[in-house]
């Protein structure tokens, strides 16, 4: 309990530092310093908190719901304590849902909102929900494109191919107008 404590206070402070050395615009994101610590399948199989979870009897844990820029379409993936049982559901067609049986979210804040706009993908948000011993991973779109879905030992991966729109990121300035618009009248000579 006293090493976690301390490790939150010693975070806390460390986030602390940047904040009062930087004169920030009110309501800009700040850049993010330091090394990604979350889950990366083939290269991190673990997370703070979540080294030698098990699964609950017959419930299955998700351990991790991610999103990674990997090609240009992103990629979901869902890492569960054992091989997970899952069903693709019948969703919007701008939807990809995913059940998982016998599955329970090891906290509730694995199922918090992974918000994905402003990456340059055709995933917009991913959603993850508890409901009796199943787990629902919803991946809302951008715009309809073709995946593949593969389970990689306790990983299950879904590959989005790239969109076939421009992105437009939140924030971002709209582009120019086009060439081929058509020209104001001149004004007439004085």
């Amino acid at each position: 309990m006293r090493r976690t404590f301390r490790l939150v206070t010693s975070a806390l402070a460390l986030m602390a530092v940047p904040a009062l050395s930087d004169a920030a615009e009110p309501g800009k994101a700040e850049a993010r310093n330091g090394p990604y610590l979350g889950v990366q399948p083939g290269l991190r199989d673990t997370a703070p908190g979540k080294v030698d979870v098990k699964s609950r009897g017959a419930l299955r844990v998700a351990t991790w719901v991610g999103f990674q820029m990997q090609g240009g379409g992103g990629r979901v993936f869902v890492q569960t304590s054992e091989p997970a049982i899952y069903n693709l559901v019948p969703a919007a067609a701008d939807e990809v849902v995913l059940e998982l049986t016998d599955t329970r979210l090891q906290s509730r804040n694995d199922g918090r909102r992974l918000e994905t706009t402003y990456f340059p993908t055709a995933v917009a948000w991913v959603d993850a929900e508890q409901k009796k011993s199943t787990t629902t991973v919803t991946i809302k779109l951008r715009e309809i494109v073709g995946y593949d879905l593969r389970q990689e030992g306790n990983y299950l991966i879904l590959d989005f191919r790239p969109p076939t729109q421009p992105i437009v990121l939140p924030g971002a300035p709209s582009a120019p107008p086009s060439e081929t618009a058509p020209a104001e009248p001149a004004a007439p000579p004085t």
